[in-house]
C-alpha cells in the first residue's frame, strides 16, 4: 500500500512549486528574497494538503476514480441477484454468496491471468500462502482481506469495499470479475 500512497494528482504536485515561484517573485520585488521563498514554500505546503485532502475524500484508494453508482431499481423484484439491499451492506445469511473458502479456491485457480482495475490498469497476481501478490505493486493482499469484503460483494464502486479492507481496488477488480464471482452474486 506504501506504493500507492506516494501518488498524487498533477494538480497537486505542481502546487507547492507555483506558490514557492510566487513566493520568490514576491521577495524578489520587496528585497526580501528568502523570506519570500519561505512564505511561498508554507502557503505552498498548505494549499497542496487542501488539495490531497480534498482528493481523497471518498476514494476508496488514492488514484481510484470515484464513479456514480448505477440507479437503484424502483422495486426489490427489480434488483438483479435477490434481495435488495444498498452496496456495501453485508449480504444476508441465506444471500447466495459463497464461503470464502470457495472464493479462495477460484482466486488461486486463476492466479496469472489478466485483471483489470475500475480505472483499466490491468495486473496479475500469483498465490504465495494465503496471500495474493498483485504485478504491479509490491505488496501482499492476505486471504483475511477477502473474507472481510465477501460479505458485502456485489460492489458498484470501489468505494463500497470496506474501509478496513486492504488495497481495495484489487479486492474490488478480482472480486467482481466474473470468473471469480462465477454467477454467485
Amino acid at each position: 500500500m506504501v506504493a500507492l500512497a506516494g501518488k498524487r494528482s498533477k494538480k497537486s504536485k505542481n502546487v507547492f512549486v507555483g506558490f514557492m515561484f510566487l513566493g520568490l517573485g514576491f521577495g524578489w520585488l520587496a528585497g526580501h528574497l528568502v523570506a519570500g521563498l519561505f512564505i511561498g514554500m508554507g502557503l505552498g505546503f498548505i494549499v497542496q494538503a487542501f488539495l490531497e485532502g480534498k482528493e481523497a475524500r471518498g476514494r476508496g484508494e488514492p488514484g481510484e476514480p470515484e464513479e456514480p453508482a448505477p440507479p437503484a431499481p424502483e422495486t426489490a423484484e427489480e434488483a438483479p441477484g435477490g434481495p435488495s439491499r444498498a452496496a456495501g451492506e453485508p449480504a444476508a445469511a441465506d444471500a447466495r454468496a459463497p464461503d470464502v473458502e470457495t472464493v479462495w479456491a477460484r482466486i488461486v485457480a486463476h492466479q496469472g491471468e489478466p485483471f483489470r482495475q475500475l480505472k483499466g490498469q490491468v495486473f496479475t497476481y500469483r498465490v504465495e500462502g494465503n496471500a495474493v501478490v498483485p504485478s504491479t505493486v509490491n505488496v501482499k493482499i492476505q486471504k483475511s482481506q477477502f473474507a472481510k469484503a465477501l460479505p458485502h460483494v456485489p460492489f458498484q464502486r470501489v468505494a463500497d469495499v470496506p474501509k478496513d479492507v486492504f488495497g481495495p481496488s484489487y479486492v474490488y477488480a478480482i472480486l467482481m470479475d466474473e470468473r471469480i464471482r462465477d454467477g454467485d452474486w
